[in-house]
């Protein structure tokens, strides 16, 4: 989707359909999303899933799209020039020049996800919040502590392998 929203690399009806989609995407907060999921699909873990790819796919795709219409130009000419394919053009001119920071974004995006998962659990939409809330509505906070510092501990070791990543990838 971030490649389609993209101007410099999209044609304008793909342009146009996919900024669309990447604005609905970012309109509304997660616990918006997850209760009109909820709605949808009745109640537990696909609701969940569905709200977090929702609205993932929508932070990334903007980010992504922004970084794309700012690469630099002549090595997508330069690759062009030589009668690569669309595909060659993404892989060899386009990938290179954003995968750090997408991986950066990707790797910031699950942190959020995993904050999230806890609240839109309390909604109804299952996971890691709709265990937290048991916990606390049955008075075992032994039990709501060891969930909060397994999130605190996943964002720590995501925090910690995202540097080795972007190290890697620089």
């Amino acid at each position: 989707m971030g490649f389609g929203a993209a101007r410099n690399i999209a044609p304008l009806p793909v342009y146009l359909f996919s900024r669309a989609w990447v604005s609905l995407a970012r309109t509304f907060q997660e616990v918006i999303i997850a209760i009109v999921f909820v709605v949808m699909m009745g109640f537990g873990p696909l609701a969940g899933v569905l709200t977090l790819s929702f609205t993932t796919i929508g932070f990334l795709s903007k980010l992504l799209a922004e970084d794309i219409e700012e690469i630099d130009p002549s090595q997508v000419e330069a690759i062009r020039s030589t009668g690569a394919s669309w595909l060659q053009l993404m892989t060899y001119g386009v990938l290179p020049q954003v995968m750090p920071r997408l991986v950066g974004l990707s790797v910031y995006r699950f942190d959020i996800n995993l904050r999230e998962s806890a609240v839109v659990g309390l909604v109804g939409a299952g996971g890691i919040g709709s265990t937290l809330q048991t916990a606390f509505s049955r008075y075992e906070f032994d039990t709501a502590g060891a969930i909060l510092l397994i999130i605190i501990a996943l964002v720590l070791a995501t925090e910690v392998a995202s540097g080795v990543i972007r190290k890697q990838l620089q």
